[in-house]
């Protein structure tokens, strides 16, 4: 990577202190993935980039550096600010701990920084949240190279009036299950995965059914160490 970068759109992820006045901090960018950078002074009360550094708003930021750990350099607002409230901020942290979790650093990609800058326009609409998330995480997984192979629903006969029913493994995909035994929860019938694969989370049956499923296929990934937004998620959804 180049030791200057000037001028670029990102978003900052995450951030903690960092000695007496700095911040480490890491950002989703346009043309360089996921970079983590040292800010500088910029707890003082006197810096002109602290009120900026803040999640979901849109940057235009400045890095120096010949290592992996940048330096951040000018800091300036793309554009407005995007407004998140309540349920919709809960769920932009979310977003956030896991595009920290699962992008490696310095692995560019601009079609994940366009999904996450057009999902929180969505949520910033105060839409349906559920459905956000779910089309999110279904193409940052496949944008990681991480997709659920759905090819199971396209063998499928239309107007089947047989309800067949799947379970999902996470290495193996989905395999078809001739006795459904113990709860219902466990498995996926074929309609509501057509229902998904369609992003089509009109039902509350389809919504609760994409949740399971994108957990189950994100864990995988994520790793034993539970994601904190989550459970802060889940007391916001009462």
């Amino acid at each position: 990577m180049t030791n200057f970068i000037q001028s670029q759109p990102a978003y900052l992820l995450h951030s903690r202190p960092y000695r007496d006045t700095s911040l480490l901090v890491d950002f989703i960018t346009q043309d360089f993935g996921r970079i983590s950078a040292v800010a500088k002074g910029v707890r003082s009360p006197k810096s002109k980039s602290r009120a900026l550094l803040q999640p979901f708003v849109p940057l235009m930021i400045n890095l120096s550096g010949k290592s992996e750990l940048k330096t951040l350099g000018q800091v300036e607002s793309q554009s407005s600010n995007i407004i998140l409230r309540h349920k919709t901020l809960f769920a932009a942290m979310y977003i956030n701990e896991l595009l920290v979790r699962l992008i490696h650093k310095q692995e560019a990609d601009i079609e994940i920084f366009s999904l996450y800058a057009e999902t929180l326009r969505k949520l910033s609409l105060d839409s349906e949240i559920e459905p956000i998330l779910r089309n999110f995480e279904l193409s940052l997984l496949e944008l990681l190279g991480y997709g659920i192979d759905f090819s199971v629903v396209e063998e499928l006969p239309e107007n089947n009036e047989t309800i067949r029913w799947y379970y999902f493994h996470h290495e193996n995909g989905f395999e078809q299950i001739k006795d459904v035994n113990g709860k219902l929860e466990k498995y996926f019938s074929g309609q509501v995965l057509q229902n998904i694969v369609a992003k089509n989370f009109a039902n509350a049956e389809t919504q609760k059914a994409a949740k399971r499923l994108l957990r189950t296929a994100l864990s995988a990934h994520l790793g034993d160490k539970p994601l904190s937004s989550r459970n802060l998620f889940r007391k916001s959804m009462g």
